[in-house]
């Protein structure tokens, strides 16, 4: 059977994209502090601007990704209303 995507909810695309790469973007971060905080390779501890960003990286990430998700949406619904939307096959399963 055959189904068609002929809109897509714009302000909800863009908040699923933030919060997955929210998520995404978290275990980054966590590897990448751990060496500073533990300040490996300097002598004293000093984990300096780079541990800040580290720390907002996830939240200026989330951001970008909803502003991508809500133009990419917008955009599809305006080219989806002229060529029809995504078309896929979908198959009932068995209970």
């Amino acid at each position: 059977m055959k189904k068609r995507v002929k809109h897509i909810a714009v302000a909800q695309c863009g908040k699923m994209l933030a919060a997955m790469y929210f998520v995404i973007s978290l275990p980054i971060v966590l590897i990448l502090l751990v060496p500073m905080l533990l300040g490996v390779g300097e002598a004293p501890f000093s984990p300096g601007p780079g541990v800040g960003f580290l720390i907002i990286f996830p939240l200026i990430y989330a951001l970008f990704m909803y502003l991508g998700g809500v133009l990419s949406a917008w955009i599809y619904n305006i080219v989806a209303s002229r060529l029809g939307g995504f078309e896929y096959t979908t198959s009932d399963l068995a209970p």
